[in-house]
């Protein structure tokens, strides 16, 4: 009986590690374009239609950029300031960071 649930226990954990073996590598940009564009803009100026509506915050702003720290950005993507959504619960880590990478990448 034991053996049993080793091997079932063992199976699901080769399984597991499987699947986080084979699962897509994070392409920034275009998580960036899928969640965030819409607002921010594809070059992070905020210079489209919903950037003006809903005063979406330019990445470019040097200004910006040098007054918060990732973990503020982090908190931002979290928390979804003002009309912005809250991403705390759809996206995962990994995904968050690559996107500060790519609002940092925009103040360059």
């Amino acid at each position: 009986m034991m053996t049993i649930i080793k091997n079932a226990v063992l199976g699901m954990v080769l399984i597991s590690a499987a699947q986080l073996s084979l699962a897509a590598p994070i392409e920034p940009y275009s998580l960036y374009q899928e969640h965030c564009a819409k607002c921010h803009g594809e070059s992070g100026a905020a210079d489209n239609f919903r950037g003006y509506l809903y005063f979406a915050r330019s990445f470019k702003n040097k200004d910006w950029q040098n007054k918060r720290t990732d973990t503020e950005i982090l908190e931002d993507i979290n928390k979804g300031p003002r009309i912005m959504p809250s991403f705390e619960k759809t996206l995962t880590e990994e995904q968050k960071n690559a996107l500060v990478r790519v609002i940092r990448g925009f103040g360059r």
